[in-house]
């Protein structure tokens, strides 16, 4: 799509995204921002996500870390993240930020050259670290209301904003993928690698009286750090760094 097209059509999709979030907003009842009318869905999805987690992507992960030794497992993490590169240059353009999206194109550059197709995280060397983008916090910056709580089947905690911002994400995947059984062995990969560097956190949670309130109102309020593009002091620790400095999961 042109920038002048983008330009033209960029208000009504404005206008359509607050008209959805607007009428599944009605009916909220909480103080939260955007609320949670759908509590009693919400708790028996999330329910339904831990029992997934716990029984079948734990095991998983913790045999994945036993067999692949640290360097493999960080190799496998910049790869992928790697892949998302192109993702976040598009993000950080939509959201006006032009000179990230500068950097992100030399992070993906330098890793995809020098880091062998992104296996090394050659560019933080370089005093280019990553940042995360998605096209939530693309509709944030437009002016679209995060809407009601939201947990997803196996994504968990969300919003009808930031479930709207999968969409491109899943456009993305398929337009570079082919479906083939080495794709979907890739994705596999991809989660159990994301779930072995989360080992410890399930400690966390099992500490909390109301673990659904406990995750919903930590996704709210790090989303909110992610959209006001706090540094990682405003932020908090990282979730990495959270990990090391309570669990010392290295």
């Amino acid at each position: 799509m042109s920038g002048i097209a983008l330009h033209k059509s960029r208000p009504l999709i404005v206008l359509w995204m607050m008209v959805c979030i607007g009428l599944l907003s009605g009916c909220s009842t909480t103080g939260a921002p955007g609320g949670d009318p759908f509590e009693p869905y919400n708790r028996g999805m999330s329910n339904f996500n831990l029992a997934v987690d716990e029984n079948v992507l734990v095991p998983v992960a913790r045999g994945y870390k036993t067999v692949l030794p640290s360097p493999a497992r960080n190799g496998i993490k910049n790869f992928f993240l790697n892949l998302r590169e192109p993702l976040n240059i598009v993000y950080d353009v939509l959201q006006g930020k032009f000179r990230m999206a500068g950097r992100s194109t030399g992070r993906f550059l330098i890793n995809t050259i020098l880091g062998f197709g992104g296996l090394n995280d050659v560019a933080s060397y370089m005093d280019l670290p990553r940042r995360g983008e998605d096209f939530g916090q693309v509709l944030a910056v437009w002016g679209i209301p995060s809407g009601p709580h939201l947990v997803l089947p196996f994504l968990g905690a969300s919003n009808i904003r930031d479930t709207f911002g999968l969409v491109p994400n899943f456009a993305y995947r398929s337009a570079t993928s082919v479906g083939s059984p080495e794709d979907t062995i890739a994705t596999i990969v991809e989660i159990v690698d994301i779930r072995s560097r989360l080992l410890g956190t399930e400690d966390l949670l099992n500490l909390q009286p109301d673990k659904y309130l406990f995750l919903r109102e930590t996704y709210r309020q790090r989303r909110q750090a992610q959209i006001m593009d706090q540094s990682p002091s405003q932020q908090g620790p990282s979730d990495d760094e959270l990990l090391d400095e309570l669990f010392e999961d290295n």
